[in-house]
């Protein structure tokens, strides 16, 4: 658990040191690793995290409904980030750094959150399951979070006089998603909340899953025309996720 800690905290402080060093970066690598990284993340809700919740005793329809409400919980969220966790860079537009430190961390804690090894199974005998599953998931939830932390640092330079002050905002930020593991795996393994509201959260979690992998593939083609090197990008990072399932 904590060497996941640790990669996460990583995942967002590192990237945001590079943009500090740096002169600046490249915005057209920078989406289609966003596409690869979403398809990635897309693909390993369709074929691993959603089937796993319905492996479980819950009533299928419930679960249905938490992951819609997942779904639209993290649109909700969007309207404070203005889609940094989607790798966006709103230079231009007028936002208020506390509203959006708290959006993307509550975003952040869930992710991290959806990362404790109990929520991946539901029996004893799973739990070898259990095990393996985590490390797919963390590495599409780091695969996210390195362009929102190029996002994020980006606008807070511009919003900042002090490169200091900016980058202690970033850890703030880079603390959210390993408090979040550390506060699934207390809930679940200290039995503080029983299995069914593990599940739940589970749910709600996978539909912000949803909506943020959807949201990166509209705005991919935003006038609904194909351009073949995104979409080839979007299948490698598809396939990546279904030979990361079939191996790992």
């Amino acid at each position: 658990m904590l060497i996941k800690a640790i990669l996460l905290f990583l995942a967002v402080a590192l990237p945001a040191l590079v943009i500090i060093k740096s002169s600046g970066f490249s915005t057209k690598r920078l989406q289609l690793f966003l596409v690869f990284a979403g398809a990635y993340l897309f693909a390993m809700t369709i074929i691993h995290l959603i089937p796993d919740l319905f492996y479980s005793k819950e009533d299928p329809f419930s679960l249905g409904l938490y992951i819609l409400l997942g779904f639209f919980l993290q649109k909700i969220i969007e309207n404070f980030t203005s889609g940094v966790e989607h790798g966006h860079v709103h230079q231009h537009a007028n936002f208020s750094v506390t509203y959006l430190l708290i959006a993307l961390s509550l975003h952040s804690f869930l992710e991290g959150s959806i990362l404790t090894d109990s929520l991946h199974s539901h029996h004893v005998t799973d739990a070898e399951h259990a095990q393996s599953s985590s490390p797919k998931i963390l590495l599409g939830i780091i695969m996210h979070k390195i362009p929102a932390a190029i996002a994020l640092m980006a606008l807070l330079l511009y919003k900042m006089s002090s490169k200091a002050k900016a980058y202690m905002l970033i850890l703030v930020f880079a603390l959210a998603s390993p408090l979040g593991l550390f506060t699934g795996e207390f809930l679940s393994n200290g039995h503080v909340l029983p299995e069914k509201y593990m599940i739940i959260f589970f749910a709600v979690v996978a539909g912000s899953f949803l909506q943020i992998s959807t949201t990166i593939f509209i705005e991919t083609d935003p006038n609904h025309k194909l351009n073949w090197q995104r979409f080839g990008v979007s299948v490698f990072g598809a396939m990546s996720a279904v030979l990361a399932q079939v191996l790992i």
